[in-house]
């Protein structure tokens, strides 16, 4: 699983990993699949679950929200905003251009100043830590080789080049291996429901693609996309965004009708206002939101809320029905409409025109929400869900989508070609100083836009400038951004680009701007490019003579291009010196929080020995009969002080001490024990050794004569035979003495050497007994001249022989005188 995608919420964090049984969303040690998105500092740093116990008791040291501060300066509107409802103190850090957001913690008792980006990093560290974690339940392997490598984390859309460069820089700070691209969320939503269906062949080639629409209601935004799908495609045509329209903003309103109801009635004894007080807050959000979720389902009516000492010790409680809670957030649901017709209008399609209108998001649950879009778009109301579609997690779709476009760029992963045409949402300006020569061109027209609205990237584009000198060049997001949602008061400033070109004549300077993968804005090189020209070689062939009886020889252009040296500057930038005192911080705490974990398991395997060993040494199933009076006195005396010594000096020691102590502890626990546990295996262990040398006895003593056993000499025999004897009188012996012994003795055998007599008996006979019966000897086969003799006889051939016939050698008749 070292292909991972991240769905980085305000609320909940969500990861996904590739592999080649598809996506599958990880489960964290609790097995939920949403992580709270927040980083507690004490002692050492909880995140996840793990921080959300303490959220609102640690509320000052408890980060939340990272999302929504990240690579904003500090004097931005939108950052004062959110950090008016932060729990946790924002302090200003100074960097080049402006101001960055810090927030101030107690960590270690240490006060500390983090940049918020490095915390968002933190989280995300965390959420791999998961994949290991859960990949190492599966296998024997260490969990820290088993860290993602490939990562693609989901931003909104409505990130700017300073918040996408500040969330690589966070990730970067705490070490996370490979970011290979930050991915808009929308367009992640949008991947994760095309590639299935794609693959499944239900997108046709033609004229019109397939459209889609996407509504993504999230805790803190609201964003929508129209997609156009293709076989092997996918073409984001629109992205429109409400950036302070979610869930929280719904919980606000039940908290704030709460919060002035108990105000209304104990307004004589508070100490303050409700909503001024971050504890109180918290406490009213969670109300909320579980109110919120009781309403949402079709029917309910109202709900009860009641709150014990929310305030001054005042208990409160009231009943908020379904109408009046409607009522209370219609403001908020007329605002879900001006983005859908935006998107409409933008990409010239009318809601007939969409297949499907997909929601996702949390908050896309409320049913007065479901009700609202739908009766925007025209949809059935009375229809299931609406007439909404539901087909994808709305928690986890985005995550999802960003593990497959990391399997995607892997090359970890072979995946099938899949197209992605994505959409910049905000106009990109490329400026510079004017011609003091005042030539006409585009050099005169001082800037240009070179990344437009909806332009697809990565990218590379460029201008064409004369300059002598050094000169700079100047990027920002276009004027009209602020009417694509740009948020009002946020720099449009992305970079200043300074490159270092030759003095004298104007030069030819090509500036080639690169919005990468990320979406960021970076100057890609800077050249010189020179018309040089060259006479061209002669032919062997003689030129026509002209008229003047000369030649002319030809000249060829050749152009050369040399690289400028240039630099880049941008707003709230980290110098190397800030990124290498961030890094060093975040080593120093990992090692802290491993010091930490290891002293804390250490404490609570004291802790659990004392417990355990407390229970047993004084029941008689247990530990009892096999410790003596004054063996169970001493350790009950030993177990009793070192509980008490743990609440109390003993409560911040060292792991080192933990260690002394529970070793003082199984000094004598552990030969308790020991005697216990032996005398449980014993006479099983006996029993195993008995049998063996009873079937090995029984073999020799039955075994003589059989013919199976006959090539058994008798020196093997004799041998087996000492062997069981003297294993069998060891066996008596030790059943004896152990037999005679008090329980509370230490025993004088084991069970695992008497295991091992088995095994040495084993070793001896097991051999002889099954040593393999010698094959006999094969018959003397027959020559093969005499094998040839007799095949001729038996064919009628005569046979020859070495003797000499005494045959006369003719017929004539015999001298008988």
């Amino acid at each position: 699983m070292s292909v991972v995608g991240v769905d980085f919420g305000c609320q909940n964090a969500v990861i996904a990993a590739a592999g080649r049984g598809g996506v599958d969303v990880i489960l964290n040690g609790n097995s939920n699949r949403l992580n709270p998105n927040m980083v507690s500092f004490d002692a050492s740093r909880t995140f996840g679950e793990g921080a959300s116990s303490s959220a609102i008791s640690n509320y000052k040291n408890c980060i939340t929200s990272m999302k929504r501060l990240v690579g904003l300066s500090f004097d931005d509107p939108k950052a004062e905003a959110e950090m008016k409802l932060a729990p946790f103190t924002c302090v200003p850090i100074k960097r080049a251009g402006g101001n960055a957001i810090g927030v101030k913690v107690y960590y270690n008792s240490e006060e500390k100043i983090i940049p918020v980006e490095v915390v968002a990093g933190m989280m995300v560290k965390h959420m791999g830590s998961i994949v290991a974690n859960h990949s190492a339940t599966t296998s024997s392997a260490d969990p820290a080789s088993l860290f993602p490598q490939d990562w693609v984390v989901a931003v909104p859309s409505y990130y700017n080049d300073s918040q996408r460069q500040a969330f690589l820089t966070g990730c970067e700070v705490a070490g996370i291996p490979t970011i290979q691209r930050l991915m808009q969320e929308t367009t992640a939503t949008a991947l994760a429901y095309g590639i299935f269906k794609d693959i499944r062949k239900e997108f046709e080639k033609s004229d019109k693609p397939t459209h889609v629409m996407f509504l993504d209601l999230g805790a803190t935004s609201y964003q929508v996309c129209i997609a156009a799908f293709e076989p092997g495609k996918l073409t984001i045509k629109t992205t429109q965004f409400d950036d302070n329209l979610g869930g929280r903003d719904f919980d606000m309103k039940i908290a704030q009708h709460f919060a002035d109801k108990f105000e209304e009635k104990y307004k004589n004894k508070l100490s303050g206002k409700p909503m001024s007080k971050p504890k109180v807050v918290k406490k009213l959000l969670v109300a909320a939101e579980k109110a919120k979720k009781t309403l949402s389902p079709f029917g309910v009516k109202e709900t009860r809320i009641n709150l014990e000492c929310i305030m001054d010790d005042l208990d409160f409680g009231l009943t908020l029905k379904a109408k009046e809670y409607e009522e209370m957030i219609q403001p908020l649901l007329n605002r879900l409409s001006a983005p859908i017709e935006r998107a409409l209008a933008e990409a010239k399609i009318t809601a007939k025109d969409l297949k499907s209108v997909e929601i996702v998001g949390g908050s896309s649950r409320i049913g007065s929400v479901k009700r609202t879009l739908a009766g925007i778009l025209g949809l059935d109301v009375s229809a299931t869900n609406n007439g909404l579609s539901t087909t994808m997690n709305a928690d986890e779709a985005v995550s999802r989508g960003a593990a497959l476009q990391s399997a995607i760029l892997s090359p970890r992963f072979k995946v099938l070609p899949y197209e992605i045409i994505e959409f910049q949402p905000f106009p990109v300006k490329v400026s510079w100083e004017g011609d003091a020569n005042g030539e006409e061109g585009e050099d005169a027209q001082n800037s240009v836009t070179m990344f437009e609205r909806g332009s697809n990237f990565p990218c590379v584009r460029r201008v064409t400038l004369r300059r002598s000198g050094d000169f700079a060049v100047q990027v920002a997001y276009d004027d009209s951004a602020a009417g694509h949602g740009y948020s009002s008061g946020t720099s449009k400033e992305i970079a200043t680009f300074k490159i270092k070109a030759p003095d004298g004549a104007l030069n030819k300077i090509r500036v080639n701007v690169k919005q990468d993968l990320n979406g960021g804005i970076t100057l890609s090189s800077a050249q010189l490019v020179e018309e040089i020209v060259e006479p061209e070689a002669e032919s062997e062939t003689k030129e026509e003579e002209k008229a003047d009886g000369e030649k002319d020889a030809e000249k060829k252009k050749k152009v050369k291009k040399t690289n400028l040296q240039f630099s880049i500057s941008k707003a709230l930038e980290w110098t190397k010196a800030e990124f290498d005192a961030a890094y060093e911080a975040e080593v120093e705490m990992t090692n802290i929080d491993r010091v930490f974990k290891e002293t804390a398991d250490s404490r609570n395997e004291l802790e659990s020995y004392v417990y355990d060993m407390r229970d047993k040494i004084i029941s008689e199933s247990h530990l009892k009969p096999f410790c003596g009076e004054n063996e169970a006195n001493r350790f009950s005396d030993l177990l009793e002080k070192t509980e008490n010594w743990l609440y109390e000096e003993g409560f911040d020691a060292t792991k080192s001490v933990y260690v002394e102590k529970l070793a003082q502890l199984k000094k004598i626990g552990d030969p308790i024990a020991f005697r216990k546990s032996e005398a449980a295996l014993r006479p099983n262990a006996f029993s195993t050794l008995q049998t063996a040398v009873e079937n090995y006895s029984n073999w020799l003593n039955t075994s003589v004569g059989d013919e199976k056993y006959s090539h058994i000499t008798d020196e093997d025999r004799q041998k087996c035979h000492q062997k069981c004897d003297e294993v069998s009188s060891w066996m008596y012996d030790m059943m004896d003495k152990t037999g005679s012994m008090a329980p509370t003795a230490d025993p004088i055998v084991t069970a695992s050497s008497i295991l091992s007599k088995v095994k040495e008996l084993n070793r001896v006979v097991s051999p002889i007994m099954n040593k393999p019966k010698p094959k006999p000897k094969p018959k003397e086969e027959p020559k093969a001249e005499a094998k040839k003799e007799e095949k001729k006889a038996e064919e009628g051939e005569p046979m020859e022989t070495d003797e000499k016939s005494e045959k006369p050698d003719s017929a004539e008749p015999m001298d008988t005188n």
